[in-house]
Order: structure tokens, then sequence, then C-alpha cells
């Protein structure tokens, strides 16, 4: 009885978007992960349906399991994974909480090791990918994303880090943040804690295609740059003032030119081109700007980061 009430609950959070192929592989996967971590503690899985349009959550809601415990929900629409991991989140009951892809790309091991790590008394442990098999164009794309968040933020994985294991406290003070158009990984980054980071080799995909295109992902790095920097205003201020200076600069080698040696600068080629350029640079820094402004904007409206229409509950 003494083992019974000390036992404790790792929650796994599997964010699904047409994932109906990939259920039963991850079902048996779970089987084996809940039945190697029995001894240790208890194991509660959370499929989120992140608005499917195939038949996904029908799947989910056949599930039958031996060694663990499951919740299904279902939301409204596609909200992309951050916030499928968000309401996940807000659903889990367990003492660790981690993520497992759909792919399976990172898989149980990968679990396995998180919780060996967080056990030795860490707040928040990051997998950090040690080497991918992807196409050659999606690891160039990544590594220029992560070589930029890692230029902006040191604490931010070279390689990326997208699995990750917390423990309950961390997860309250997610749970609590409601931010819509952020990254989970900037999140904890941000609030600090005592972390970690395991190194491991991302698999190559068995079934199915990513869901994210080249458009995702580069909104994705818009969302983190302005949800967790400054740097972008700060360079708009920093080139406004470049500007300024050197304007101020060329205007007193004109009137110069002009007093002492009577040369009258001329060309309309020229001018044009200097309208251009900083019509073009003003039209950017708007641009910034109003990116910064939007999402000050979407949060006031505080609209809900999700809604749930269904859900289903295998703990009882």
């Amino acid at each position: 009885m003494k083992n019974l009430i000390e036992q404790k609950y790792l929650s796994v959070i599997i964010p699904l978007y047409m994932g109906e192929e990939f259920i039963e592989k991850l079902v048996l996967e779970l089987e084996l992960l809940a039945s190697y971590l029995k001894d240790i503690l208890s194991l509660e899985v959370i499929f989120v349906d992140d608005g499917s349009p195939d038949e996904t959550f029908e799947v989910v809601k056949r599930i039958s399991t031996n060694h663990f415990k499951f919740q299904g929900v279902r939301l409204s629409r596609n909200f992309k994974s951050y916030i499928a991991i968000l309401a996940g989140v807000n659903e889990c009951t367990g003492d660790y909480i981690t993520i497992l892809p759909q792919d399976l790309q990172e898989s149980t091991d990968v679990t396995v090791a998180l919780l060996t790590e967080i056990k030795k008394g860490y707040d928040v442990v990051w997998a950090v990918r040690r080497s991918r098999s992807d196409p050659w164009l999606n690891m160039f794309l990544s590594k220029c994303f992560h070589k930029l968040m890692n230029l902006m933020w040191s604490s931010w994985p070279n390689t990326g880090a997208d699995v990750f294991m917390i423990t309950k406290p961390v997860a309250h003070i997610l749970e609590g943040m409601q931010e819509k158009n952020s990254h989970i990984t900037g999140q904890i980054l941000w609030m600090g804690f005592k972390q970690t980071r395991i190194y491991y080799d991302r698999h190559s995909r068995k079934i199915g295609k990513s869901g994210w295109k080249t458009f995702s992902k580069l909104k994705l790095a818009v969302d983190i740059i302005t949800q967790f920097s400054y740097v972008p205003i700060r360079l708009c201020t920093i080139f406004g003032i470049l500007i300024a200076i050197l304007a101020f600069m060329y205007t007193i080698l004109i009137v110069f030119n002009k007093i002492f040696f009577n040369i009258v600068v001329s060309g309309w080629s020229s001018l044009m081109l200097v309208i251009l350029l900083l019509g073009g640079m003003q039209l950017i820094f708007l641009g910034i700007i109003g990116e910064y402004l939007w999402r000050a904007f979407d949060e006031v409206r505080k609209r809900p980061a999700y809604i749930v229409i269904e859900k289903i509950n295998h703990n009882e």
C-alpha cells in the first residue's frame, strides 16, 4: 500500500494532426514504455487531436490499453503544435510531463533518458539533437533557424530541442502563460529553473510526410523573435540614426562644395535611387513595428488560446 501511495505519474503529451496511421504504432510503443516503467511510476498519455480533417480522433476513441491510462482531447480546428502541447499540459496530472511526436522520430528511449536525468533533481531536461536523418533542404533550413535563435538567445540549443521533460511546478507556470503567438521552447528557457540537456540521434521518418512547410517555419521564426526579443526594433532605431548621420554629413558636403567650389549636385537617377531606398527601408521598419503591434493586439483581445470540442477520459 505504501508503494501504491508513493507511486508517481509520467504524463506523455502526443500532439496529433492527420495521425490516424501513426496511432497503432504509438500505442505499441507506449505499452512497452509503461511496462518498462511500471516499478518506477505510472504512465498517463494525453492524445491531442489538433483539428485533424481525417478520422484521427475516432481512432483515438477505439484505443484499448493494458498498461497505461489515457485521455483524448479534440480541438475545434488546427491551432498548430505549440497550442496542442499547451492543451495537453492543461489536461495532464503527472509529476513529470514530456512530449512524444506522433511520427516517433524521437523514440520512447529518449523519454526514458529524459526521466533518468530529471530524477537527478532537475526541473527541465531538454533532448537536444546530435544528428538527424532528414532531406538536405529541411536540415539546411533547420540549421539556419537554430543558428539564428542561438545568436539572439545563447541558451537556445544549436541543433534544436523539440522534446523536453518538465516537472509539475514548471507545467503550472506554463499553463498560466496562455500565449498564442509564442513557442514553448522560448517560454521554458525564459522561466529559468534548474535545466540541463541530454543528446540523441534523431531517427528518419518511416511513415508519412512532415506537416511543417517553409511558410510555417518562417512564421514560427517571426513569432519567436517578436515574442522574446527587442532586437528588430533596436535595429530599426540604429539604422535610423545611421541614415540621419549620413544625411547630415552629405548635406554639409553639398553646402561646402557649393560655397567654395560652386559645384551643384545633379542627377535624377541618383535622387530616385535614394528616395526608393529610404522608402523601402521605411516600409520594412513599419512592417517590423506592425508585427509587434499585431501580437500585442492579439493578446489584448483575450480570446482563448484554443477551443476543445470533445474529450474522452480513460483514467478512471
